[in-house]
């Protein structure tokens, strides 16, 4: 039985990896994600990311890796709402390109 739990683990762990790989293999326009996030995002991370309702994102883009953020845009995280049902792929990879470009680090 321990066996079985062990190699379930495994098979979710390996799964989850890459869920959101399509998204980080795609080219991403930061001008055309500065649009989508000025649509989508500014009303709670400002216009300039400095934040609002929503925090900062001068501070905060460049400690979190591609990964983390596009799992955060497309899943939500506490209040902030979930957009992989609101966004396609391509925008989600174009606001990533623009928050790495504008605040990355």
């Amino acid at each position: 039985m321990t066996r079985l739990l062990a190699m379930t683990f495994l098979l979710f762990s390996a799964a989850g990896c890459g869920a959101y790989s399509d998204i980080l293999a795609l080219d991403g326009d930061a001008t055309v994600g500065a649009t989508v996030y000025a649509d989508n995002c500014a009303s709670c991370h400002a216009s300039d990311g400095t934040g609002g309702t929503g925090p900062d994102l001068t501070a905060h883009v460049g400690h979190h890796s591609e990964s983390e953020l596009v799992t955060v845009i497309a899943e939500g995280d506490g209040v902030m709402p979930a957009f992989a049902s609101t966004l396609t792929d391509q925008e989600i990879a174009d606001v990533l390109a623009f928050l790495v470009d504008s605040w990355g680090g």
